[in-house]
């Protein structure tokens, strides 16, 4: 019996390390909690990478989530490539504080700066908004969506769809390959459309958008 557990462990670390990585940035909620870290737990698609941010720990313990796969930092992560092999980024999680700072682009938090670098990096960065929507059904049973539409938390949400990242349903999240939608973006009035945020609309920059040299490069490239 021994010998058979052991076979069964090395099979699914074979099986595991065979599957591209995704990041899983844990933060300051816990909606769903139990039946998103089952579904996680179970998803073939990727291998899941962990990483705790600011007062995640509240919320989530290591004792639970090391059970889906190894735990990273901050610090590890920022290092230069560490992020190549990461096929996707998973904000399954995202609270109100989080959502509130990246859409004003703030980078006062651990989560914050890192969701900054993942969107300087390229990768897709996929979100459940489920704690971060005042909307959303959960807000609703915990009696949080009584302002409706005119909470300025609700303007969050389209800014954080035009810095690129998917708000989608668990399915979509857990799905074999991220399903990033084409949008369109307003180019912003200050600043410039950067490389990454150029391939991240297929080389389609808005209309009257200032591009940095790479991304110019990048666009002639294209043509």
């Amino acid at each position: 019996m021994m010998q058979r557990e052991f076979i069964d462990r090395l099979v699914n670390e074979v099986l595991s390390r065979m599957r591209p990585p995704a990041l899983v940035l844990l933060t300051a909620a816990d909606g769903y909690r139990d039946i998103i870290r089952t579904r996680l737990q179970r998803c073939q698609a990727f291998s899941p990478v962990l990483l705790f941010s600011d007062n995640a720990r509240e919320f989530h313990t290591e004792a639970d989530w090391g059970q889906l796969g190894p735990i990273t930092s901050l610090t590890e992560i920022s290092q230069t490539g560490a992020l190549d092999n990461i096929e996707r980024v998973l904000i399954p999680f995202l609270d109100f504080a989080t959502a509130a700072e990246v859409a004003n682009g703030l980078l006062q938090s651990e989560a914050a700066r890192f969701i900054h670098l993942a969107r300087m990096s390229g990768r897709p960065i996929m979100a459940l908004d489920y704690n971060c929507n005042p909307a959303s059904e959960l807000n609703q049973l915990k009696g949080l969506s009584r302002a409706g539409e005119n909470t300025p938390l609700a303007d969050h949400l389209p800014k954080l769809v035009a810095q690129g990242i998917e708000l989608c349903t668990l399915d979509q999240m857990l799905s074999a390959k991220p399903i990033i939608t084409e949008r369109e973006v307003v180019a912003p009035a200050q600043g410039y459309i950067t490389l990454s945020e150029l391939k991240r609309l297929n080389g389609h920059s808005p209309p009257g958008a200032k591009l940095t040299d790479l991304a110019l490069e990048y666009s002639r490239g294209k043509k």
